[in-house]
């Protein structure tokens, strides 16, 4: 599975509106990588946070929330407990020869909706988007015209919640421009994920270590 370049936008758009499947009493089951004992990326974030703060166009994201979404599972609702024990074993059986490694996060960038650290490793997250792909299909039917998202490895920091100029919030973060980090192997996480108070929230339902 090949990674997708960075969308690239210089005006940057509302993130929050929902879609017409979801809403915020209905969790989706997603597959993210947290990054919890994190220190160095937490600084990273809440000094971007403070620059990010005036800005009313911006929604920052509470470094315990912070994450790099890989893949959806489906919707809690529509899914059996059976399904989703018999995904995560199929997942699990999948990233048994899968070495994490350390992580590569940033420099600070934007989306078309948010501002993110790029996110790279030796070990090809790619590579483990599409085996979590590929172990969930076997286990669950997917609708017919079920087309997986363009995956680019990212640890968002912040949501826009307004259309506005991506060049000026970047220049709020201009004294971090350059700034990198490297996290220690994160855990794979199972969440039961929705959105209130224009944040992402979610319950864990599976946590699987990876091998570094």
């Amino acid at each position: 599975m090949e990674q997708t370049a960075r969308p690239e936008a210089t005006q940057l758009v509302d993130h929050w509106g929902w879609r017409p499947d979801w809403h915020v009493e209905r969790p989706c089951l997603m597959w993210y990588l947290t990054f919890e004992d994190q220190p160095e990326l937490a600084d990273l974030a809440r000094r971007s946070h403070e620059r990010l703060r005036p800005l009313a166009a911006v929604d920052l994201i509470p470094v315990p929330w912070l994450h790099l979404t890989l893949d959806e599972v489906g919707f809690v609702d529509a899914l059996a407990p059976d399904d989703v024990d018999r995904v995560v074993e199929s997942v699990r059986a999948v990233i048994e020869d899968w070495r994490s490694g350390p992580i590569h996060l940033g420099p600070v960038t934007t989306m078309e909706d948010a501002i993110v650290l790029a996110a790279t490793s030796a070990a090809d997250l790619d590579e483990l988007c599409g085996r979590l792909r590929t172990a969930t299909t076997a286990v669950l039917a997917r609708d017919p015209g079920y087309e997986p998202l363009p995956f680019w490895g990212h640890v968002s920091l912040a949501y826009t919640n307004q259309p506005c100029d991506a060049a000026s919030v970047l220049a709020a973060l201009a004294t971090l421009a350059g700034e990198t980090l490297t996290v220690s192997v994160p855990r794979l996480t199972l969440a039961a994920v929705t959105r209130r108070d224009r944040h992402y929230q979610w319950s864990v339902r599976a946590s699987l270590p990876l091998t570094a």
